[in-house]
């Protein structure tokens, strides 16, 4: 008998860069692109199938399409401690014309292993135990990097507000923790945020995949280097996310493109400051293109590539957005799931 689960894709709304700092907030959605998992309980051990390449893995060193389930995997089956086996075929919606989106494919497929595995062996786990666990294993599989509000968008879904209040040093740290303790932390403070009801998002493809860890590390180094320079773009951006999260409640639409276009601004400076492409010519052009059609745009999640995120309110400045960009970029449409 197999039982079908599903995680939620990502895009940031606001706060990326700035949530590297511990207690900063950043605005993600959780979206209705999904990664899927098809469980099937039996046998001894775990059989991971990546679905678009047929990859399996049932032990050892996996392959890079299936390293952050692993790590998920085998952490919830520690807790669990059963024997029972399983066999997890994951299926997902992260992709454009056999490119990824950056759409937080690692975080879903985290999210979807340990939930697997809690499925496969009888284990009734908690949300906050599900997500807690799912977190350490991202965080350590990306080499402690990451303020895992991509981890809380796969697993919750809908607008949050996310700060990062991560204790771990370094992912020897808690992957030697018991999976018990890590199980019962509380790394994440989450706060939902009701979106109007006539929020619109697209999505336009910029064209290559972004490294979203060079320019962790680039940011990082910035920030090593000249804690009064990154005080100040890390303040314009927490400022944007606080206006955006702020103008969504309140359902003040000018308020919140405002917001975004700030963001944008914001994420631009920190770049050049950083010497790190953030915001390339074409996202800078996406984003351009958006305002002219009273919309907003700013690059999801690390830039450098992959998707410019585009808030409208209303179908019409959707639809008038929609079709401008079309000219230049791949669109689709998305919505908090």
């Amino acid at each position: 008998m197999s039982e079908r689960l599903e995680a939620c894709g990502k895009v940031f709304l606001a706060g990326e860069y700035a949530v590297l700092d511990p207690g900063r907030p950043v605005l993600v959605a959780g979206i209705d692109r999904k990664l899927h998992a098809t469980v099937e309980a039996g046998g001894r051990g775990l059989r991971l199938v990546h679905a678009p390449s047929g990859l399996l893995w049932d032990g050892g060193r996996p392959p890079p399409e299936l390293r952050f389930a692993a790590r998920a995997a085998e952490l919830a089956l520690k807790l669990c401690a059963s024997e029972s086996g399983a066999r997890i075929v994951f299926e997902d919606e992260f992709s454009l014309g056999g490119h990824k989106l950056g759409l937080g494919g690692s975080a879903a497929a985290c999210v979807l292993a340990v939930r697997a595995v809690a499925a496969a062996t009888g284990r009734v786990l908690g949300g906050d135990e599900a997500l807690s666990l799912a977190l350490a294993a991202h965080w350590a599989e990306q080499g402690g990097e990451g303020s895992g509000a991509d981890v809380a968008a796969a697993a919750l879904g809908g607008v949050l507000e996310v700060r990062s209040r991560i204790p771990w040093r370094s992912p020897q740290e808690v992957m030697g923790m018991s999976p018990q303790a890590i199980a019962a932390s509380r790394a994440l403070e989450i706060r939902r945020v009701a979106p109007p009801q006539d929020l619109r998002l697209l999505l336009a493809y910029a064209g290559k995949p972004a490294d979203t860890r060079a320019l962790v590390r680039s940011v990082r180094a910035f920030a090593a280097g000249d804690r009064a320079g990154w005080g100040r773009r890390a303040g314009e951006i927490t400022a944007a996310a606080e206006n955006l999260g702020s103008a969504l409640s309140a359902n003040d639409a000018e308020g919140a493109l405002a917001a975004v276009r700030a963001g944008a601004a914001a994420m631009a400076a920190l770049g050049e400051a950083a010497g790190a492409p953030i915001v390339t010519a074409d996202l800078a052009r996406a984003c351009a293109i958006a305002s002219t059609a009273g919309a907003a745009g700013k690059p999801s999640g690390a830039g450098g590539g992959d998707c410019a995120v585009i808030l409208a309110f209303g179908d019409e400045a959707r639809d008038r957005a929609e079709a401008a960009l079309r000219a230049h970029f791949p669109v689709f449409r998305i919505a908090p799931a």
